[in-house]
């Protein structure tokens, strides 16, 4: 598997390069380029500082500009990213479109490995198996921070109470990214660990207030008003056939003819009961990485708008669920044995066919008629982690493992 996506992303990027006609290093009218996102962040970063940040809000702006580095790419892009993050990506620019992918894969790359790094040795995942997960692949074809975010994110959720600091530091920068982080601060709190969320919420207000002094209020005005526009338009009802790149339930009810209303609901009756567990879960003594694949696994459910690129998270509550012991011993009646063995092959199966959604996902914005398993397959994999910490808390009442 790593060595054929390997394959398939080396051929296009030959493809790209070779056809490659732009002065300032964006693609020509051949081949796509890779990092269909970083090509928004690439042009954003040119506008800012040659326009203003301002004009990235501005669609008679940012869609000439695209088009203009981008010919051989003319789906429009839309800018909803908050000041903090405009701010910090104006280097991008400085390079060339090839040089700035190099740099974003080296980057995203080693964010990935560091995330991974912290839960591998207990999930027994060999460096290969970790590394052909076509979560990672897909988040580079991508050319999105969904890397970043993981790695941020599974700081923040490992080391809350360990090493608060850096927990809070990483929750804060996640307001380059915020509606992933607006659980955080309520698993912190089940769990006690203030001091983590104390600093999460002065690095956010720090990044906000430079932000604010960098470029003022008009900028996150704009800001506030295209996430409002995108969310109606786009979101709300499918504009550029987005519905059949979100492995959502809320997308899933909306393609299948129900009402704005009813998909917020069936969305609401997957995402609250996810949010529910996962908040009683953090005030117990449960296992580190139970607690962080339930957060993981809720924080994206809890996501009416949510992209196949960021599935590349579900590398850690894979890793967090296969390191998990049994706790269950090998006695018992027949029956109990063979539900048992049962049990755990319905398991197994389910952890490949999330190892391998990511890809899928993708395949399926490409070809709508596959249809997203991932709206099937996350709500799975919550029960999974349910029916795992069950076993768990009848294996210890609760009492085995302490705080982190």
């Amino acid at each position: 598997m790593l060595a054929l996506q390997l394959a398939a992303l080396g051929a296009w990027a030959l493809s790209w390069l070779t056809s490659d006609a732009e002065p300032l290093g964006a693609s020509g009218h051949g081949m796509p380029p890779l990092g269909h996102d970083l090509r928004v962040f690439w042009t954003v970063s040119w506008i800012t500082r040659h326009l203003g940040p301002l004009a990235a809000f501005d669609p008679t702006t940012l869609f000439p500009a695209l088009l203009r580095f981008f010919p051989a790419y003319p789906d429009a892009g839309h800018w909803l990213y908050p000041p903090p993050f405009q701010w910090g990506i104006q280097p991008l620019s400085w390079l060339s479109y090839p040089a700035a992918y190099a740099v974003y894969v080296v980057v995203s790359l080693a964010a990935y490995v560091a995330a991974v790094r912290i839960w591998r040795g207990q999930s027994g995942w060999p460096w290969l198996v970790a590394l052909a997960f076509p979560g990672l692949w897909i988040a580079l074809l991508a050319g999105q921070n969904s890397l970043v975010t993981l790695l941020l994110m599974c700081v923040a959720l490992t080391y809350g109470g360990s090493r608060p600091s850096l927990a809070g530091l990483c929750g804060g920068l996640l307001v380059i990214k915020p509606q992933l982080a607006l659980l955080l601060p309520l698993w912190w709190i089940c769990a006690g660990q203030w001091r983590a969320l104390t600093t999460m919420v002065v690095v956010g207000a720090v990044a906000c207030g430079l932000s604010m002094a960098w470029a003022g209020w008009p900028l996150w005005r704009a800001f506030f008003l295209a996430v409002a526009r995108f969310n109606t338009e786009v979101v709300q009802q499918g504009a550029g056939g987005i519905w059949h790149a979100m492995p959502t339930v809320f997308a899933m009810a909306r393609l299948h003819g129900v009402g704005l209303s009813g998909a917020y609901v069936l969305y609401a009756v997957i995402a609250l009961p996810s949010v529910l567990f996962t908040a009683w879960l953090w005030t117990t003594p449960a296992p580190p990485a139970l607690r962080v694949a339930a957060a993981t696994t809720a924080t994206l459910l809890a996501q009416p708008y949510l992209l196949y690129y960021e599935l590349a998270w579900l590398v850690v509550p894979l890793m967090g669920l296969t390191g998990l012991p049994e706790w269950a011993g090998a006695g018992g009646t027949p029956m109990a044995r063979s539900r048992r063995a049962m049990l755990h092959g319905a398991s197994t199966a389910l952890a490949w066919l999330v190892w391998i959604v990511p890809l899928q996902a993708y395949l399926a914005a490409l070809w709508p008629p596959m249809g997203q398993w991932g709206v099937v397959l996350l709500p799975l994999t919550m029960l999974w982690i349910v029916y795992r910490a069950l076993r768990w808390w009848r294996a210890h009442n609760g009492t085995h493992c302490p705080r982190t």
